[in-house]
């Protein structure tokens, strides 16, 4: 079980989380990598990748558990679907974000930096981000491309291209490693009718349901 809810956490916290740029339609290919603990051993990694269309956005994360996990989220109605496949059964999970309230303080700081580089051929700014927990770490936004696609630390208005997220695993490390600029087929974008729509609540007491028979 506990494997569980952290899988749907890191799930949730890749996906969760405008000045004018550019409108972007096409896909987003990220690397998300963790190192073993005090060495730069890869402990793991895995693919997230992003196709938008400019009004609608579909996450693909890769997990050891449930294979691909698809997050479907329309940044006009400010509503998203989780899709995930449990003993059998299809549930895409439904979120409005326009109820969404964070009740986790924060605890970090994100403070602006000399430097930039290019990442996937786009150029990034650097930004220094700190929190209770770790020294700090650098992490790299885009200057044209808005953060309403991928929203990862807020603060900041660029697409996060280079950045870290601290989690139980330890620190992920995510990295833009290919941008296309590209008509999307609109049905990714879409519920398939296979899957029950269900909210987060009726989804927690289904799965307690089945792990206490």
């Amino acid at each position: 079980m506990n494997k569980f809810l952290a899988a749907f956490s890191i799930t949730l916290l890749t996906v969760f989380t405008a000045f004018s740029q550019k409108p972007f339609s096409g896909v987003l290919k990220y690397k998300a990598t963790v190192m073993a603990p005090d060495s730069n051993v890869v402990w793991k990694s895995w693919n997230v990748t992003l196709y938008t269309n400019d009004t609608v956005v579909r996450v693909e994360t890769e997990t050891e558990q449930f294979g691909v996990q698809v997050y479907i989220r329309n940044m006009t109605l400010n509503k998203a679907y989780l899709l995930l496949e449990l003993d059998g059964n299809k549930y895409a999970i439904h979120t409005d974000l326009s109820k969404k309230t964070d009740t986790i303080p924060k605890t970090y700081t994100v403070t602006k930096k000399t430097g930039s580089k290019k990442i996937a051929g786009q150029k990034a700014k650097k930004y220094l981000v700190k929190d209770e927990n770790t020294e700090g770490f650098y992490c790299y936004f885009a200057k044209n491309l808005g953060n309403k696609y991928l929203q990862v630390y807020p603060e900041v208005k660029g697409l996060a291209l280079d950045y870290y997220i601290p989690s139980q695993d330890g620190l992920i490390h995510y990295e833009l490693v290919e941008k296309k600029d590209e008509t999307v087929n609109r049905d990714l974008f879409g519920i398939p009718s296979d899957y029950k729509r269900i909210s987060f609540e009726e989804f927690m007491r289904a799965f307690y349901s089945n792990n206490e028979q």
